[in-house]
Formats: C-alpha cells, sequence, structure tokens
C-alpha cells in the first residue's frame, strides 16, 4: 500500500523474497535492448524488472507497450521512476539534494535501493542519516477499510514518506 501506484509498486517490489531492491534487481548480467524487447514479451514473474531494465537502457515507452500490450499509464510510471533513478546516479550521498531524495523517497525508493543507486559510494545507514538530518520521516496513514461509511472496528495502518 501506497500513496501513489510508484511507491506501492517499489514497496510491493521490496517485499518480494528475491534480490529485489525496489523495482531494481541490478543483475550482474548485461541485456541488450533487443533481448530485453523479446524477453518481455511473455509475461512471468520477473517481467517488470526486464521491463525496467528495458526503459534503463533506452528502449521506449512506446515499444514497451508494444512488445507487453500493458496500457501506456503504467509504463510512463514505470519510465519516471527510471529517470528519477538517472538523476539520482548523478549524485554521490553529499552531493545528492534534499528535494531529490524526498521525491526519491516519496517514490518508494528504499534506502539500500539509494545507496545502491548512488554507485555503492555510500551505506544504507548513510542514506538513513541523511534522510532523518532532513527531516525526512515515515508517517503512517490509515487505510480507510469501510469507505466512510461508518467507522471501522478494526483499522489499520501503512508507512509513507511525505517529507
Amino acid at each position: 500500500i501506497g500513496r501513489s501506484f510508484n511507491e506501492a509498486i517499489q514497496k510491493a517490489c521490496q517485499s518480494l523474497e528475491n534480490k529485489a531492491l525496489g523495482l531494481g534487481i541490478y543483475s550482474e548480467k548485461e541485456y541488450k535492448a533487443e533481448e530485453l524487447i523479446e524477453y518481455i514479451k511473455i509475461p512471468k514473474w520477473d517481467r517488470i524488472f526486464k521491463i525496467k531494465e528495458a526503459l534503463m537502457r533506452g528502449v521506449t515507452v512506446k515499444t514497451v507497450c508494444q512488445a507487453t500490450r500493458i496500457d501506456k499509464w503504467f509504463i510512463n510510471q514505470l519510465n519516471n521512476l527510471c529517470l528519477l533513478e538517472k538523476e539520482i546516479a548523478q549524485y554521490t550521498i553529499e552531493t545528492l539534494p534534499i528535494n531529490l531524495l524526498k521525491d526519491a523517497k516519496k517514490d518508494g525508493f528504499g534506502d539500500a535501493q539509494l545507496a545502491k543507486i548512488l554507485q555503492g559510494q555510500c551505506t544504507e545507514d548513510q542514506v538513513y542519516e541523511k534522510r532523518k538530518a532532513a527531516g525526512i520521516t515515515r508517517v503512517y496513514k490509515m487505510v480507510d477499510t469501510c469507505s466512510a461509511e461508518f467507522e471501522a472496528k478494526t483499522p489499520y495502518f501503512y508507512s509513507s514518506f511525505e517529507g
């Protein structure tokens, strides 16, 4: 659960029992764009990660939509995450602007994921300390299980970052 699709998809990917750090697995193998386009044509458990990898390698949203038959809105959301990741990768932990860190956290990037994107030049703890010092902390939101028709007897909560 998240405040946006991007946050929710990142949190969902983080919860998988694989090496995923959010939407990025950051595989060791280098795939060519053509290989990725062929791979994503068939639904598989890891297709979303390969779609992200294709977008990171410059495959267009249109090409991904044609190959997967997934609606353009969803692919655009994944592409926005890729663009944000590319922007973050230009910085070190010391030079990473606070507003960019806030945007990353709102879009569901985990501290470990950000440390990896920053080319391993920092640790998860350093990302945590930077965001803590900037006042970027979790908030907890209640899930409205009753659609505001009446008060829920057993509400539950999820965490999110709002800066």
